[in-house]
């Protein structure tokens, strides 16, 4: 079982397959788990670290402040650990902005990024309405079962059209979720380092080539958070998935893997400011 600790964390990982390095990291209260259906398709092209953010799955949850910053410096040590000197990096939600500030600290270690379903932060992002927001902290605030918290979160992750037609694709998710259960410290830790994360003002300083995949019907991070990164990062691409809400990997997962690997295996010719793919 992969460990590497860093100032006393200690961060589970995984590395699978050959190829380009990719890095995958997962969204609030996620663990590497949530990756697997995607696996087996991305391991055909490329060497796939997957692991754990602090606060979840076999990874240590320390009940103490988190934040973005220092998950990034977590993320990078799983890159060093796995012997990776630069990576492509692909992170979900709060996954996203992790990816987004590895790349702001580390910009020689990215060969480009994927932004799935996330958000640059700050007073400037797309706010969800007023009911998501009371999901979402009734979810770390109301005592619950792991299993009633991931189905009381289901109408602000996916589209209404994939709730009333694919019941079974969310259960099947949902048990791969409390697989390893977050605990609750967990899951506020890791939210109050999402309200804390703010990159707006750096999002042009990212050169790398970057790749944005939203759902057009995401009620957790409106899809408006997505057009302004495709806006104020350069070098970048915004793909739109139709009728898919914020867990758009369980939506349309076939289609947003093929996407990914279209991108990084067309991995790009010019990469400045303002120049997009070609």
């Amino acid at each position: 079982m992969p460990i590497t600790n860093v100032k006393g964390i200690e961060l589970y990982y995984e590395v699978h397959g050959t190829g380009e390095p990719l890095l995958l990291i997962m969204g609030l209260a996620h663990n590497s788990l949530s990756w697997k259906k995607s696996l087996p398709a991305l391991t055909e092209h490329f060497k796939v670290i997957i692991f754990d953010n602090r606060g979840t799955g076999r990874s240590s949850k320390p009940d103490t402040p988190y934040s973005i910053e220092m998950m990034a410096e977590e993320a990078k040590a799983v890159l060093d650990a796995a012997g990776v000197d630069s990576a492509h990096v692909y992170g979900i939600s709060m996954g996203g902005m992790i990816a987004q500030r590895l790349a702001l600290m580390y910009p020689d270690r990215i060969k480009s990024l994927i932004l799935g379903c996330t958000t640059s932060g700050g007073i400037k992002q797309a706010q969800p309405e007023p009911d998501v927001i009371m999901t979402l902290l009734s979810g770390a605030s109301i005592p619950t079962t792991p299993l009633e918290a991931a189905w009381a979160s289901v109408p602000i992750l996916y589209s209404q059209y994939f709730i009333e037609n694919h019941r079974d694709s969310i259960q099947e998710h949902i048990q791969t979720m409390i697989e390893i259960p977050t605990p609750p410290h967990g899951f506020m830790q890791q939210l109050q380092a999402c309200l804390g994360h703010d990159t707006y003002d750096e999002l042009e300083k990212i050169t790398k080539p970057t790749l944005i995949i939203h759902g057009d019907e995401d009620r957790l991070i409106p899809v408006e958070n997505g057009k302004m990164l495709a806006e104020r990062i350069g070098c970048s691409e915004l793909y739109l998935i139709s009728g898919a809400g914020h867990l758009y990997v369980t939506e349309a997962q076939v289609d947003s893997d093929k996407k990914v690997i279209d991108f990084i295996k067309k991995y790009p010719i010019e990469m400045g400011n303002n120049k997009k793919f070609l």
